[in-house]
């Protein structure tokens, strides 16, 4: 599609898509509709910096989507309630991604400028579980996947908890049998653009140590004899109140020449602070 530069109005002279720009008109129609009755092309071009053959292009354009109506000369401007619903839409996701980003330090103009940007990009699920954490964020669970760790810590090598558990939904969690083959001691390995887990056997663990990324399984590579897990395989659950990060994958034991079977699944917690 064809790029196309905002005007400074809308968008801060980014370059945004024929769609991007389309939205962000409706938005600023609603807004204006809502201290004007009359909406005329020659009124909104000048308030919005736009050439009246610039202008007269969107709203045509918005008029097939079934956004606006024209008057009969062409020249009046009328939301239908369609373009007043997403519009509303619109000024709901700009604002959310807005007030995120200040929320997380973004200086206010900056914050602006770009959520303009990200409301026209992102995926539904992305609006509400954002909306989620700026309405509980003190309390509410988070979880992170495919995070690798070298991005939260340092260079440096850390020692946290490990657990092997059953599958079997149980409570209190029982532990599999393969856990006594090693220490509850995970080592977590951090370089600078790379991080994994080092487990430490304990006694006999014929056989390979296989871990599951995006629904297939992998053999575990190994170091001087101990399995090695890359960090960002797992699923981190983070809590604002608690200091402790859990983070889980699914593992499996098999024999030289044999494939993980549903049976022998077992899952792998770490908990790192």
């Amino acid at each position: 599609m064809q790029k196309v530069t905002l005007p400074t109005r809308i968008g801060l002279d980014m370059p945004s898509s024929h769609r991007e720009i389309e939205e962000d008109l409706l938005e600023e129609l609603c807004r204006i509709s809502q201290r004007k009755n009359l909406l005329t092309i020659q009124d909104i071009s000048a308030q919005l910096n736009f050439s009246e053959k610039e202008l007269t292009y969107y709203i045509r354009q918005m008029k097939r989507h079934g956004y606006v109506e024209l008057s009969p000369e062409g020249k009046q401007i009328c939301i239908t309630e369609l373009g007043r619903i997403t519009g509303a839409e619109c000024s709901h996701r700009h604002e959310t991604f807005m007030q995120f980003l200040q929320f997380v330090g973004v200086e206010s103009e900056t914050a602006r400028e770009d959520a303009c940007r990200i409301e026209h990009i992102v995926s539904e699920e992305t609006v509400r579980q954002i909306c989620n954490f700026m309405n509980y964020g003190e309390t509410f669970e988070r979880v992170l996947r495919y995070t690798d760790l070298s991005y939260r810590y340092d260079p440096g090598e850390y020692a946290f908890l490990m657990g092997i558990y059953y599958m079997e939904k149980t409570y209190p969690r029982r532990f599999a049998r393969e856990f006594q083959n090693f220490s509850e001691n995970i080592r977590l390995h951090v370089e600078e653009d790379r991080s994994w887990f080092e487990l430490e056997p304990t006694g006999d663990h014929s056989g390979h140590l296989w871990y599951q990324e995006q629904k297939q399984w992998v053999c575990a590579q190994e170091h001087d004899g101990r399995p090695v897990l890359p960090s960002d395989i797992f699923e981190f659950t983070l809590q604002r109140q608690d200091p402790i990060i859990e983070g889980n994958v699914l593992i499996a034991f098999a024999r030289d020449g044999e494939y993980p079977l549903d049976w022998n699944t077992r899952e792998l917690d770490v908990h790192i602070w």
